[in-house]
């Protein structure tokens, strides 16, 4: 049997405008769900109106844990993390000097795709409002331990974010302050609003699923900023040798 190689080639900009176009459905939905829940509808059209009317309120709630939302969300942050392991193993290959930084960033991607789909950050909420008696903005208490979290983050791949070229301390800087800002400042905008309005409110349910998007556009502008590092370091693609 003869060996074989496939190229791949990439087009960050298409996967990007694909992506953006999922999350602007996401945020239709999510929104116009909500608007259903709390001014309801002029009347219910047999079962599968009914139906429908229920996966809207529940499964595309940007703010709802468990539905098709949060996979999507977990889906984004994997997206990342693969590109990142993979170009850790591109970097090993060449002996590069930052190949665990690939490596690393690539297992902290993982991790917060797993964190989304099950949920595990929400679990600080009550303990740390607990011990710190936090409102307002930190309604949210587990900010606090995640804005300490980025800032580690931030020292520790300081070097690695300055070895990089222009570009892509732009692109990456960029795409990471998306990301974070939805993270960490749409949380606090959301706590605001849930400590002053409480949470069961059309009010709200906008404000969160705009918060919400902002983190899904971060993770996508991730996306795309890795793709547009490997197509450049490999601008006639990837190939792949079928043995």
């Amino acid at each position: 049997m003869t060996n074989q190689n496939t190229t791949i080639h990439i087009y960050p900009k298409r996967i990007l405008i694909g992506l953006l176009g999922i999350i602007g459905i996401l945020i239709a939905l999510s929104i116009y769900g909500q608007r259903i829940r709390f001014f309801g509808v002029a009347d219910i059209r047999g079962a599968w109106h009914e139906f429908w009317l229920d996966l809207l309120m529940q499964a595309f709630y940007l703010d709802a844990e468990g539905n098709i939302s949060t996979h999507v969300n977990a889906l984004l942050l994997f997206l990342p993390a693969l590109l990142l392991i993979l170009i850790s193993m591109w970097k090993n290959t060449n002996g590069d000097k930052f190949r665990l930084h690939w490596l690393g960033l690539g297992l902290i991607f993982l991790f917060l795709s797993f964190d989304e789909a099950a949920v595990l950050h929400e679990r600080l909420i009550k303990p740390t409002r607990a011990i710190l008696d936090t409102g307002g903005i930190f309604h949210f208490a587990w900010i606090i331990p995640g804005m300490i979290v980025v800032a580690l983050f931030g020292l520790t791949f300081l070097t690695f974010f300055l070895h990089l070229d222009k570009k892509f301390k732009v692109l990456f800087f960029f795409s990471l302050a998306v990301y974070i800002g939805g993270v960490i400042g749409g949380e606090m905008l959301s706590g605001y609003v849930a400590a002053n309005l409480g949470q069961k409110n059309f009010t709200y349910a906008v404000v969160a699923s705009i918060e919400e998007s902002i983190e899904l556009i971060g993770a996508s502008l991730i996306a795309y900023s890795l793709l547009e590092y490997i197509r450049y370091y490999l601008p006639d693609g990837i190939t792949v040798k079928m043995t």
